[in-house]
Protein backbone atom coordinates (compact mmCIF):
# COMPACT_ATOMS: atom_id res chain seq x y z
CA UNK A 1 0.00 0.00 0.00
CA UNK A 2 2.75 2.57 0.86
CA UNK A 3 4.51 1.77 -2.44
CA UNK A 4 1.36 2.59 -4.46
CA UNK A 5 0.87 5.82 -2.52
CA UNK A 6 4.52 6.78 -3.08
CA UNK A 7 4.22 5.94 -6.82
CA UNK A 8 1.05 8.08 -7.16
CA UNK A 9 2.74 11.02 -5.44
CA UNK A 10 5.82 10.67 -7.63
CA UNK A 11 3.78 10.52 -10.85
CA UNK A 12 1.70 13.55 -9.79
CA UNK A 13 4.82 15.55 -8.96
CA UNK A 14 6.42 14.59 -12.26
CA UNK A 15 3.32 15.66 -14.23
CA UNK A 16 3.14 18.96 -12.33
CA UNK A 17 6.82 19.62 -13.10
CA UNK A 18 6.34 18.82 -16.79
CA UNK A 19 3.30 21.11 -17.06
CA UNK A 20 5.18 23.96 -15.41
CA UNK A 21 7.86 23.73 -18.09
CA UNK A 22 5.35 24.05 -20.96
CA UNK A 23 5.27 27.65 -22.22
CA UNK A 24 1.99 29.31 -21.37
CA UNK A 25 2.21 32.33 -23.67
CA UNK A 26 -0.26 30.73 -26.11
CA UNK A 27 -2.76 30.13 -23.32
CA UNK A 28 -2.88 33.76 -22.28
CA UNK A 29 -4.18 34.75 -25.69
CA UNK A 30 -7.04 32.27 -25.29
CA UNK A 31 -8.47 34.02 -22.21
CA UNK A 32 -12.08 34.95 -22.78
CA UNK A 33 -13.90 37.20 -20.34
CA UNK A 34 -16.68 35.53 -18.42
CA UNK A 35 -19.12 38.31 -19.16
CA UNK A 36 -19.03 40.22 -22.39
CA UNK A 37 -21.57 42.36 -24.13
CA UNK A 38 -23.47 40.51 -26.80
CA UNK A 39 -24.42 42.14 -30.02
CA UNK A 40 -28.09 42.98 -30.47
CA UNK A 41 -30.11 40.72 -32.72
CA UNK A 42 -31.02 42.13 -36.11
CA UNK A 43 -34.64 41.00 -36.35
CA UNK A 44 -35.92 39.65 -39.65
CA UNK A 45 -38.68 37.36 -40.84
CA UNK A 46 -36.26 34.44 -40.63
CA UNK A 47 -35.33 34.81 -36.96
CA UNK A 48 -38.45 36.42 -35.44
CA UNK A 49 -39.94 33.09 -34.44
CA UNK A 50 -36.66 31.97 -32.86
CA UNK A 51 -36.64 35.06 -30.66
CA UNK A 52 -40.21 34.51 -29.49
CA UNK A 53 -39.65 30.88 -28.52
CA UNK A 54 -37.49 32.08 -25.63
CA UNK A 55 -40.14 34.53 -24.36
CA UNK A 56 -42.92 33.50 -22.00
CA UNK A 57 -46.37 34.99 -21.74
CA UNK A 58 -49.49 34.30 -19.72
CA UNK A 59 -51.52 33.80 -22.90
CA UNK A 60 -50.73 32.02 -26.15
CA UNK A 61 -48.96 33.95 -28.88
CA UNK A 62 -51.18 33.51 -31.91
CA UNK A 63 -49.36 35.58 -34.49
CA UNK A 64 -46.29 37.72 -34.95
CA UNK A 65 -45.77 39.88 -38.00
CA UNK A 66 -42.56 41.68 -38.83
CA UNK A 67 -43.03 44.78 -40.98
CA UNK A 68 -39.67 46.55 -40.71
CA UNK A 69 -39.34 48.42 -38.27
CA UNK A 70 -42.70 47.48 -36.73
CA UNK A 71 -43.59 44.27 -34.97
CA UNK A 72 -47.17 43.13 -34.47
CA UNK A 73 -47.84 40.64 -31.68
CA UNK A 74 -51.24 39.00 -31.21
CA UNK A 75 -52.09 36.97 -28.14
CA UNK A 76 -55.18 34.78 -28.27
CA UNK A 77 -57.52 33.59 -25.56
CA UNK A 78 -60.46 31.23 -25.79
CA UNK A 79 -63.92 32.46 -24.80
CA UNK A 80 -63.76 30.18 -21.77
CA UNK A 81 -60.36 31.52 -20.58
CA UNK A 82 -60.15 33.97 -17.71
CA UNK A 83 -58.25 37.09 -18.77
CA UNK A 84 -56.64 39.31 -16.17
CA UNK A 85 -55.70 42.82 -17.21
CA UNK A 86 -52.64 42.78 -14.96
CA UNK A 87 -51.31 39.74 -16.85
CA UNK A 88 -51.90 41.53 -20.16
CA UNK A 89 -49.87 44.52 -18.96
CA UNK A 90 -47.09 42.25 -17.67
CA UNK A 91 -46.94 40.39 -20.99
CA UNK A 92 -46.80 43.65 -22.95
CA UNK A 93 -44.09 45.11 -20.74
CA UNK A 94 -41.89 42.00 -20.66
CA UNK A 95 -42.17 41.35 -24.42
CA UNK A 96 -41.52 44.97 -25.34
CA UNK A 97 -38.64 45.22 -22.86
CA UNK A 98 -36.97 42.18 -24.40
CA UNK A 99 -37.62 43.34 -27.97
CA UNK A 100 -36.12 46.78 -27.36
CA UNK A 101 -33.12 45.47 -25.41
CA UNK A 102 -32.31 42.35 -27.48
CA UNK A 103 -32.81 43.77 -30.97
CA UNK A 104 -31.36 46.73 -32.82
CA UNK A 105 -34.04 47.37 -35.45
CA UNK A 106 -37.43 47.17 -33.70
CA UNK A 107 -38.86 50.69 -33.50
CA UNK A 108 -42.56 50.01 -32.87
CA UNK A 109 -44.45 47.24 -31.12
CA UNK A 110 -48.17 46.77 -31.63
CA UNK A 111 -49.57 44.41 -29.03
CA UNK A 112 -53.09 42.96 -29.09
CA UNK A 113 -55.08 40.44 -27.09
CA UNK A 114 -57.84 38.77 -29.08
CA UNK A 115 -60.67 36.50 -28.09
CA UNK A 116 -60.38 33.67 -30.57
CA UNK A 117 -63.58 32.22 -31.96
CA UNK A 118 -64.18 29.35 -34.38
CA UNK A 119 -63.75 31.54 -37.44
CA UNK A 120 -61.17 34.35 -37.66
CA UNK A 121 -63.83 36.88 -38.66
CA UNK A 122 -65.60 36.33 -35.35
CA UNK A 123 -62.49 37.05 -33.26
CA UNK A 124 -62.83 40.10 -31.03
CA UNK A 125 -60.22 42.61 -29.98
CA UNK A 126 -60.00 42.85 -26.20
CA UNK A 127 -56.93 45.00 -25.53
CA UNK A 128 -54.50 46.89 -27.78
CA UNK A 129 -51.30 48.65 -26.67
CA UNK A 130 -48.80 50.52 -28.82
CA UNK A 131 -45.18 51.38 -28.13
CA UNK A 132 -42.86 53.50 -30.27
CA UNK A 133 -39.08 53.39 -30.50
CA UNK A 134 -39.00 56.72 -28.70
CA UNK A 135 -40.36 54.79 -25.71
CA UNK A 136 -37.35 52.45 -25.65
CA UNK A 137 -35.93 54.22 -22.60
CA UNK A 138 -39.19 53.45 -20.80
CA UNK A 139 -38.18 49.78 -20.81
CA UNK A 140 -34.80 50.16 -19.15
CA UNK A 141 -35.92 48.10 -16.13
CA UNK A 142 -36.78 44.41 -16.38
CA UNK A 143 -40.28 43.36 -15.35
CA UNK A 144 -39.15 42.22 -11.89
CA UNK A 145 -37.65 45.66 -11.13
CA UNK A 146 -40.76 47.57 -12.15
CA UNK A 147 -42.85 48.35 -9.07
CA UNK A 148 -46.38 48.71 -10.48
CA UNK A 149 -46.38 47.50 -14.08
CA UNK A 150 -50.11 47.98 -14.59
CA UNK A 151 -50.07 51.64 -13.55
CA UNK A 152 -46.83 52.30 -15.43
CA UNK A 153 -48.17 50.90 -18.71
CA UNK A 154 -51.49 52.73 -18.40
CA UNK A 155 -49.73 56.04 -17.73
CA UNK A 156 -46.95 55.67 -20.33
CA UNK A 157 -48.51 54.07 -23.43
CA UNK A 158 -51.68 54.34 -25.48
CA UNK A 159 -53.92 51.54 -24.23
CA UNK A 160 -57.24 50.68 -25.85
CA UNK A 161 -59.58 48.39 -23.94
CA UNK A 162 -62.71 47.35 -25.76
CA UNK A 163 -65.89 47.68 -23.65
CA UNK A 164 -66.58 44.03 -24.45
CA UNK A 165 -63.54 43.15 -22.34
CA UNK A 166 -65.25 44.50 -19.22
CA UNK A 167 -68.49 42.74 -20.15
CA UNK A 168 -66.57 39.52 -20.63
CA UNK A 169 -64.81 39.56 -17.26
CA UNK A 170 -67.69 40.86 -15.15
CA UNK A 171 -69.42 38.21 -13.02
Amino acid sequence: MPRRLFAAIAVSAFLALMLSLVPNTGWKRMDVPTFQASRPIHLSEQNALDLFTSMTTHYNIKRIKWDNPSLYVDLAVKPSDKVELSHVYQDFYSLTHELFTLTDNVKQVYFRVLEERDTPKESRLLVAIESNGTDADAFDKPLEAQMDVEQYVRDSFPVRIDPYFYERISP
